[in-house]
C-alpha cells in the first residue's frame, strides 16, 4: 500500500474529486476553503508493535482541506485529509495516507432530494493486530439514491428512498460487495414532543464471493424530549438470507436499540445506549458498531450488541473531564464463535492560560477472541501538551504508551511513542 488509489475498482475517489471540482467555482461564493498543514517528528522504541523490538523514527507531513457549499437547491462538504510518512531506519517503505469524505444533496423540490456521498478511509480488519502502516488498509464506501418525502397531514410524514452503495477494500482478505437499499419510513409526531416511527427497508446485496444476501427489517421506534432528557427506544425484527454454490443459509433475530442523554447540571451529562443488530459481517454495519471489528471478512449473519455510557464533566472554562464504558459482543453464527469486547476510558483536558493547554487519557481493553480462545489485555497512556504561538501556528509534543497482553502469547507487545509536531493555517 504504498501510493495514493490503489483500489481494485479505483475510480470512487477520482468521482469525489470530480465532484468538487465542478462545484468549486460555486463554493468559491461561499465558504471559504480551509486548509491546515503540518509536520510531525516521531520516535517509537517499538514501531511494528511486536514482541521483537524495532525502534525507529517517523517523519510526516500532511495538509487537511475542508469546505461547506450551501448554494439554493445545492448543498455539500467536502473533508480530505493528504499525508506523508518517512520511517528513517526503513522499517516500513514510505507511504502517502489519505482520508477524504465528501457529501452531497440536491434538492428536486421541497419533497425530493437526491444525496451522494463517498468516505475514503484507513482501518485494520482485525482489532486482535497492531495498528501499523502494514496492517492498515484503505476503504472506500460510495453510497447514493433519492429520498422522497410525502406530508399526510401536518403531523404524519411518510419517508421514501432508496440507495445504491459499493463497499471496496484495498485487501484480497476482504469482502467488496454491492448493495441496493429501499426503505419506507411512517413518522407521526404527538403534540408532548413524543415522535412514533416505523421502519421497513430491505437491502439486496452482491459480495465479491459470489455470495447473494437479502436482509429485510421492520422496526418501531419513540422518541421523547423532556427539559433536560432525551430518550428514544425502538423494538424490530431482522431476517437475513445467504445464497452462495446453491446453499441458502436463514437468520433472524430480534433487534433494536435504546439511548438516553440527561443534562444533568449545566457541567455534567450523563448518557447511555444500547444496539441489538443482525447484519452480514461483510457490510458497513459492522465498522459502524465496531470501528475496529474483531473479525471481518466473510457473508457470515453476525448478531452484534453494544452497551456504551459515561459522562462528560466541565466544572469550569479550563476544565472537561470525559468517562466512557463500552460492552461488546459479536455473535458469529455462521462460524459458531463469539467475541467480546469490554473497555474504560477517561481523560482530562486543561487550559492553562490562552498560549498552553494540556490533555491525558487512559484506557484499558479486555478482548475475549472466540476464534482463538484467548483473552487479551490492552492499555494505552497518552499524554499532549499543546502551545499557541500566534493565531494560526501551533505546536503539539505528545507521548504515548502501549501494552498489549494475551493469554496465548499472540500479538503481544509494548510500545513507548514520543513526538513533536506543527500545524499551519494559512490565511487566503
Amino acid at each position: 500500500m504504498d501510493y495514493l488509489v490503489p483500489f481494485k475498482k479505483k475510480p470512487t475517489l477520482f468521482a469525489l474529486v470530480g465532484v468538487n471540482l465542478l462545484c468549486a467555482p460555486l463554493a468559491l461564493r461561499a465558504e471559504p476553503l480551509e486548509v491546515r498543514l503540518s509536520a510531525t517528528q516521531e520516535y517509537s522504541d517499538n514501531v511494528t508493535k511486536t514482541k521483537e523490538k524495532k525502534d525507529d523514527t517517523l517523519t510526516k507531513v500532511g495538509i487537511n482541506l475542508g469546505q461547506t457549499l450551501s448554494k439554493g437547491v445545492y448543498s455539500s462538504s467536502l473533508s480530505a485529509d493528504f499525508g506523508f510518512e518517512h520511517y528513517w531506519g526503513d522499517t516500513f517503505g514510505d507511504e502517502v495516507t489519505t482520508e477524504a469524505t465528501y457529501s452531497g444533496k440536491y434538492n428536486f423540490s421541497p419533497a425530493l432530494s437526491w444525496s451522494l456521498k463517498d468516505e475514503l478511509t484507513e482501518t485494520v480488519l482485525n482489532s486482535s493486530t497492531p495498528t501499523t502502516p502494514d496492517s492498515r488498509v484503505r476503504k472506500n464506501v460510495l453510497t447514493t439514491g433519492p429520498s422522497y418525502r410525502v406530508a399526510m397531514t401536518s403531523e404524519d410524514d411518510l419517508v421514501l428512498g432508496a440507495n445504491y452503495k459499493q463497499i471496496d477494500f484495498d485487501s484480497n482478505t476482504a469482502v467488496d460487495s454491492k448493495r441496493q437499499t429501499a426503505t419506507a419510513d411512517y413518522i407521526h409526531r404527538f403534540a408532548s414532543a413524543l415522535t412514533f416511527t416505523w421502519s421497513n427497508s430491505g437491502e439486496w446485496a452482491k459480495l465479491d464471493n459470489d455470495t447473494d444476501l437479502e436482509t429485510l427489517e421492520s422496526e418501531v421506534r419513540f422518541s421523547k424530549q423532556y427539559n433536560d432528557l432525551t430518550t428514544s427506544l425502538a423494538v424490530g425484527f431482522t431476517k437475513l438470507k445467504s445464497e452462495r454454490a446453491n446453499v441458502t443459509n436463514e437468520s433472524e433475530d430480534v433487534t433494536g436499540s435504546f439511548n438516553a442523554n440527561y443534562q444533568a447540571t449545566a457541567a455534567l451529562g450523563l448518557f447511555y445506549s444500547y444496539k441489538r443488530t443482525l447484519t452480514d459481517s461483510a457490510s458497513e454495519t459492522v465498522f459502524q458498531v465496531f470501528e475496529r471489528p474483531i473479525s471481518f471478512g466473510s457473508s457470515d449473519s453476525v448478531l452484534l450488541q453494544e452497551h456504551v455510557a459515561g459522562a462528560n464533566y466541565s466544572p469550569n472554562a479550563r476544565d472537561t473531564f470525559q468517562l466512557s464504558g463500552v460492552s461488546s459482543t459479536e455473535d458469529n453464527e455462521g462460524a459458531g464463535f463469539e467475541d467480546k469486547e469490554h473497555s474504560l476510558s477517561v481523560s482530562w483536558s486543561h487550559k492553562i492560560n490562552s498560549k498552553w493547554s494540556w490533555f491525558a487519557s487512559s484506557e484499558y481493553t479486555n478482548k475475549e477472541v472466540g476464534a482463538r480462545n484467548a483473552d487479551e489485555d490492552s492499555y494505552d497512556h497518552t499524554l499532549r501538551l499543546n502551545h499557541k504561538w500566534f493565531k494560526n501556528f501551533s505546536s503539539r509534543y505528545y507521548a504515548e504508551y502501549e501494552v498489549k497482553d494475551s493469554s496465548d502469547g499472540v500479538n503481544e507487545f509494548d510500545a513507548l511513542t514520543v513526538g513533536v509536531g506543527v500545524d499551519y493555517v494559512p490565511n487566503f
